[in-house]
């Protein structure tokens, strides 16, 4: 007979807490991959304008040494060349002939970025029509056929990032440092959140829990002496009846009220008279098994739910509880107070009734008991 309800809102707030981290997570995720596909975009916009340009520079060239190629005129030719190269993103200028024979060849020196004439005459494989221009993410190496009516030779040129293109590679950084930034930042920012939410709600939890146990020993036990009370009783009985239809086992119920409490409680006062009545609740507890449950309804009324067996053998148990009341109870000045015992018992399912009425014939049997002036024990027959 728990108490529930609190958990509710805590159990839905760590649902929240969760749909918040998912989603947190789900950004940063988003966030990474539009990097990824804006790093895939301006690495396209950067080749797309190093090949573009590429293009005009060739036919630029072209136009210009195509009267130098057709005349074999060299030195003029190698002139316009070194011209071309005094472009810093030219890597290399190269011109052959239609047989692939280079007449002027023009490389920029990686190191000291100086021009340099190399003289060869070997013969290079001109390329295939897919093959025309090949680029990778820092160089581009453009073919271009240079004809006159007919073809007259091969022109080609490597070129590496324009500024453009730096400027851009230095965005594409920048922009990427700026948002893994912001997403470690909000990783660590809803991180700690979480953290320090969840413990909370960690207390909120226990706080609900105490609470919860509190209003249930409210409920169910008896303020004074913390034994169960009328209505924690009941259940047992009741669960007691449902063990023993479906186990073929019996129980008993002892109905108990103190002989002598009220003169104490008249004479001492409500102070030594509740201390009566906890000192006789611990001495009830002592006397009975675990699986025994110990119940006070009122005043100086206490019942005892005895587990498996008939009332016969009950009374060795209940002799042990009469010697254990009859012995005095002392006061802190010393005084010794005493005080008897009258019990009245019925046992199910030789009293085949409910909680309620087994409890109300526990009670007459007592009452028999109590006018009894030869015996203390009173005992329901149906």
């Amino acid at each position: 007979m728990k108490v529930e309800g609190y958990r509710r809102s805590g159990i839905s707030t760590r649902i929240l807490l969760k749909g918040i981290l998912y989603i947190a997570v789900g950004t940063i995720v988003l966030a990474l991959i539009t990097l990824w596909v804006f790093d895939l975009k301006a690495r396209d916009i950067s080749i797309s304008g190093r090949e573009g340009a590429s293009q005009i520079i060739a036919d630029g060239i072209a136009i210009g040494i195509q009267g130098d190629v057709i005349a074999r005129n060299f030195a003029q030719l190698e002139s316009r060349l070194k011209q071309s190269m005094s472009d810093p993103h030219m890597l290399s200028i190269t011109v052959a002939d239609d047989d692939g024979v280079i007449l002027s060849q023009m490389q920029r020196d990686p190191k000291t970025g100086t021009i340099k004439l190399i003289y060869s005459s070997k013969k290079i494989v001109v390329p295939s029509a897919d093959k025309i221009i090949v680029s990778d993410s820092l160089s581009t190496a453009r073919w271009l056929e240079l004809k006159a009516g007919v073809p007259i030779g091969w022109l080609k040129l490597e070129m590496t990032s324009t500024l453009i293109d730096q400027e851009l590679v230095e965005l594409r950084r920048d922009v990427s440092i700026a948002l893994l930034l912001a997403c470690f930042i909000l990783f660590v920012s809803i991180g700690a959140v979480l953290r320090r939410t969840y413990s909370l709600i960690r207390n909120e939890e226990a706080l609900m829990e105490g609470k919860s146990e509190a209003l249930e020993k409210i409920a169910f036990h008896d303020h004074l002496t913390g034994l169960p009370n009328r209505l924690l009783l009941m259940d047992r009985i009741g669960q007691a009846i449902i063990y023993s239809d479906r186990n073929g086992k019996s129980f008993a119920l002892c109905f108990m009220d103190l002989d002598g409490f009220k003169s104490i409680n008249d004479k001492y006062g409500h102070d030594i008279g509740d201390l009566v009545l906890k000192e006789v609740a611990i001495r009830f507890k002592d006397c009975v098994r675990a699986g025994d449950t110990v119940a006070r309804i009122g005043g100086d009324e206490f019942v005892i739910l005895l587990i498996d067996g008939e009332e016969n053998g009950f009374e060795g148990l209940l002799d042990r509880v009469k010697k254990s009341i009859y012995e005095p109870i002392r006061l802190r000045s010393g005084k010794p107070l005493k005080v008897g015992l009258s019990v009245g018992i019925t046992s199910y399912p030789a009293d085949l009734s409910s909680p309620s009425d087994l409890l109300k014939h526990a009670d007459n049997a007592m009452y028999q008991a109590k006018k009894s002036k030869d015996n203390w024990l009173g005992v329901y027959k149906t």
